[in-house]
This record gives structure tokens, sequence and C-alpha cells, in this order.
């Protein structure tokens, strides 16, 4: 068990390269994943680091498959990609498939249809009505491209809305375990339980506790099956200094196991970052063209500026979080690509555990007392 506070600057400054070598090996991609007939949108994280592909929905990861996996690719029209898996015949990824844009794809006029109506020279007004709109269609310049854009700025404010409050959330976890000088005092009564334990089995003091080690005090037990390591600390805690047994009340934040991870949450916004690109990308080349709408090409603009401040305010608060997660790692010890999904979750279980042993302690103590 190692739990250690290294020196600030050289922690920090790893911890920088890491994350810097980290964001060149994970690629993050807007796909989509096939479901029995439905489609939902996900993050495909490309991570060469561990060869493992992730699929993230609002910041969670969803699945994880290594890239032996892998069955097969299909290269598609355009910017489609499919990705297919070993035993996994359910979950393929396509990169631009949704089945709203199926249905709005199916009213779309194909090439033939623009020849034949372009070649229409009578009056439109003799047109069957269906006839009349497919006419009005074929004079809207890339229409499909269009159709892409306005699916994406629909999916955009969605999005941002979702990871707002999943963000916030992470940098709460990470100020309340910043600012937790109860945590730390919990942290350094176990590790003068664990030396106690290692000095009378002739083993070395150890310099610290690993925070994984936490949701194993409860499986420790001494000759008394009922009576755990966790019930040890508890009572030492309540025995020399009681106030600290109240640490679980800083750390509200862990009443609940966290969803969503800051690798996922992450990922999320660099995908937005991507999907905004393309259509800024797009706004600027179709400017140079010929037969733009005007008022296409303003709407565009302004939905533009406006996901685009939002987005940038969403950027900000996720580079806090992860700062704030950063700097976590570097108080508790943890390694720098620590995933926080696990990190959490075992503070959470250390968090309810701690009660549940405190709860048992003093209905012990309070039937002794009846009884004597």
């Amino acid at each position: 068990m190692l739990w250690t506070r290294p020196g600030r600057t050289e922690s920090s400054c790893s911890n920088s390269r890491a994350r810097a070598e980290e964001e060149q090996q994970q690629h993050n991609f807007s796909v989509h994943k096939h479901n029995r007939y439905r489609w939902q949108k996900r993050v495909l994280q490309m991570d060469f680091k561990t060869k493992m592909l992730c699929s993230i929905q609002k910041g969670i990861v969803k699945r994880q498959l290594p890239f032996s996996l892998v069955k097969s690719c299909d290269d598609g029209d355009g910017s489609r990609f499919s990705i297919s898996f070993k035993d996994h015949h359910d979950y393929e990824l396509e990169a631009t498939s949704l089945e709203d844009k199926h249905k709005v794809s199916a009213y779309v006029p194909t090439l033939d249809d623009v020849e034949k109506y372009t070649s229409h020279t009578g009056p439109v007004s003799d047109l069957h009505i269906v006839d009349q709109y497919m006419m009005e269609m074929c004079n809207i310049p890339l229409l499909s491209t269009q159709l892409d854009l306005l699916l994406t700025l629909r999916e955009l404010p969605v999005s941002l809305n979702d990871l707002q409050p999943l963000i916030n959330q992470k940098i709460r976890m990470c100020s309340q375990l910043k600012t937790c000088g109860s945590f730390v005092s919990v942290l350094e009564y176990l590790l003068a339980i664990g030396n106690y334990l290692n000095e009378n089995a002739g083993k070395e003091k150890a310099k610290g506790i690993r925070l994984s080690s936490l949701t194993k005090l409860s499986q420790l037990r001494g000759r008394d099956r009922g009576f755990t390591l966790l019930h040890a600390l508890v009572e030492q805690i309540v025995l020399h200094e009681p106030s600290l047994a109240a640490f679980t009340q800083e750390l509200a934040e862990f009443e609940a196991v966290p969803g969503a991870s800051v690798k996922g949450l992450t990922a999320e916004i660099d995908v937005l970052k991507k999907e905004l690109q393309k259509v800024v990308q797009y706004r600027k080349s179709s400017r140079r063209k010929t037969g733009q709408h005007p008022k296409f090409s303003k709407d565009l603009k302004m939905l533009i500026d406006r996901y685009n401040a939002d987005l940038l305010a969403l950027t900000k608060l996720c580079e806090e979080m992860k700062k704030l997660y950063s700097t976590v790692l570097v108080r508790f010890g943890e390694a720098a690509d620590q995933d926080s999904l696990e990190l959490f979750g075992l503070i959470c279980q250390f968090v309810r555990d701690f009660r549940r042993a405190h709860a048992e302690l003093r209905s012990g103590l309070s039937a002794a007392h009846q009884d004597s």
C-alpha cells in the first residue's frame, strides 16, 4: 500500500507531459452505433497506447474493445466508415448515418431525379404537388451536405446541455477531494494502523497508502469474523478524534457512483469542436462558390457564432476539470493516467463502507450500554 505527497513542481510537470503524450495517442471521432435498427450517437476513441476502441456516450465509457477483436472495416461513400467486431455483431459504427437523416434523405432527389426535373420545360404549376416539391429540392445547391450540417447543428446544443452538468459534477468532486483535509487525516490513521500491523509481522513500514486499497479494508478480518480492518479504523478515529468520522459529509458528491469520466467527457468535447469546425470550413468554402443561398449562409453564421461561444465556455470548463483532476492525482500520489471513473468509484465505495461500519460500531456500543 502506498500513499505519498510528492513534490508539486516535478509531479505537475510529469503529469503535463503525460497528458500531452496521452492526447497524441488518443483520437476521437463522432460515430453512430447500430443496434436493432436504431442509430445511437457515440464518440469512438481509438487509444493506441492501450490498443483499445472505446465507445463513449455522454462521458460514460459504454464499452471497450481491443484492436484484436476488429473483424472488418468498410470504407463507404464520402466520410462513411463502418467497423464491426468479432462476437459483437450488433455493434457496428458508422460515421454519418442517422435515422432522421435517412428519413429526410428518402426525399432528397438523386442524380437521375435532378436530370429529369431540370430538363422539364413546361409550367411548374402543371406538375403534381410531389413533383413540384422535388423540383424545388433540385434547385437547392449541395442539398445533402446542407442537410448534414443542419443535423449537426440541431444536435450540438443538446450535447452541450447534456455535458455541462456532468463536467460541473466532476469539478465539484475534484474540488472536494482537493480541499477535504479530514479525508487525508483518515488516510493517515489508516497508514498508522497498517504500519503497526507491518511491524508486528516483521515487515517494513509503508510510506503511504494507495487509494485502490481502500475497498479491501472491509475484506480483511481478524479472529472475530465480524470485525474488519475498516471497523478497527473507525474505532480508532472515534476513540481519538471523533469529529473525523464526519469526513463523509465533506465528500457529498461521492454519495452516488459516478457514471461519466474525465476521459470520456474530454473526448466528447473534442468531437464537438471537430463537428463545429466542419461547419465553419463548409461556410468558408461555400462563400467562394456561386449558387449559395445568402439567407442560408447568414443563418449558418449566426448559429456558428452562438454555438462557438457556448462551446468555448464549455471547453474552458473542461480544461478546469482536467487541471483539477490532475491536481488530485498529484496530491494522492496516483498515476497520471489513472481513470477517474475507477478512482472516484473506489472513494465512493469507501465512503459507503465507512458509514456502514460507523453505524455498526455505534449500534454495538449502544447495545453494550443497554446490557450494562
